[in-house]
């Protein structure tokens, strides 16, 4: 055993900072998964949109990486009970908050998504009851919520991510949950055990690379080109070999993408631009409200226009300007009304 532990490097300073390269990395990581949900109507053979797919699609795999990150960075004082207990305040109340207007659309318009019907074709019959259930455990009522009945798995077994990494040893696990969520794949999103089986290495992954930070940075500090060339090579083989947003190599390139931007944002933080910033700051609050957005900005658009938004480079960017500024505006109008229960309201 003592072999195996002194194999790994040494860990950092068990003291408390603020790490400015993450906070910047959950500013990207926001609009990573924004970016991955705008609702255009691409061409059938664009090559922007096949590019976009591979690069902002799967953004998910950055958000777990923080949280793994974050959760060794901040496990020093880690106590279950107070741990859960923020944990329901922050983000599983607001979930419940959040969901409660498009669950009572659904239900009373009947209108499913497509992904669901797609798994249970005879979902409209279902007792209501039977849907309300299905809707809370899998979060499938809305795009990116299936998120947070996934990560409440990571919560409740807390304590053992706490044990692994007092015993770094257990570290060399990834050896065996890296090729696992190369097997089991991230669909359908609605199968939470399977995304939980799927994205524990990422989860992992964070933990030991805030645990040996410095290590890291200072590998990155000698290798950056060999970092920054795998990194682009392996997304060149993704967009090259593409079929589909969540394969194999998506799943490496994002993983890739989590040491590329560490090494970046660590290197060059000074030059972020303070908008995002703002974004690391609201970013739970993002992930909450922006569908709603997406979802009001595309009706409008095809109320006036009576067709769908058009697929290209100018109605994307101005899709998601808008989707990040509402969904910012949202927030802050609801921290200036509720400034004391923002956070259990929509998670900022």
């Amino acid at each position: 055993m003592n072999t195996l532990t002194s194999a790994l490097p040494q860990k950092v300073s068990s003291k408390k900072e603020f790490l400015n390269y993450i906070h910047y990395f959950r500013g990207l990581a926001i609009v990573f998964v924004a970016a991955g949900h705008i609702l255009l109507n691409w061409p059938k053979d664009s090559s922007l949109y096949h590019f976009f797919r591979v690069l902002w699609e799967n953004g998910t795999v950055l958000f777990i990486f923080i949280a793994g990150y974050l959760f060794q960075h901040l496990s020093k004082k880690f106590e279950y009970k107070s741990y859960l207990s923020k944990k329901i305040q922050n983000v599983i109340l607001p979930y419940f908050i959040i969901s409660v207007p498009i669950i009572i659309y659904r239900i009373a318009a009947n209108d499913y998504p497509g992904y669901i019907l797609g798994l249970h074709p005879d979902f409209g019959t279902w007792s209501l009851q039977r849907k309300l259930i299905y809707f809370v455990f899998t979060g499938a009522h809305m795009q990116q919520l299936w998120f947070v009945p996934m990560i409440a798995i990571f919560y409740l077994i807390s304590p053992v991510l706490n044990y692994i990494d007092k015993h770094p040893r257990f570290y060399y696990v990834l050896l065996i949950f890296i090729p696992v969520s190369l097997i089991v794949p991230r669909e359908p999103f609605s199968d939470i055990i399977k995304m939980f089986v799927h994205f524990f290495s990422v989860y992992l992954f964070g933990m030991f690379m805030s645990r040996y930070r410095n290590n890291y940075l200072d590998f990155a500090k000698k290798n950056w080109i060999l970092l920054s060339l795998v990194t682009i090579a392996v997304f060149i083989l993704n967009f090259i070999f593409y079929d589909q947003y969540n394969n194999v190599l998506n799943y490496i390139q994002k993983m890739l993408l989590c040491c590329f931007f560490i090494y970046w944002l660590w290197k060059l933080g000074k030059f972020v631009p303070s908008f995002i910033s703002v974004l690391a700051e609201l970013s739970f609050g993002i992930f909450f409200v922006h569908y709603y957005v997406l979802l009001i900005v595309k009706a409008i658009y095809e109320k006036i226009t009576r067709q769908p938004i058009p697929g290209n480079i100018f109605y994307w960017t101005i899709d998601l300007i808008l989707i990040l500024c509402g969904s910012v505006f949202i927030i802050k109008i609801i921290q200036k009304i509720f400034p004391k229960y923002s956070r259990n309201i929509v998670g900022s």
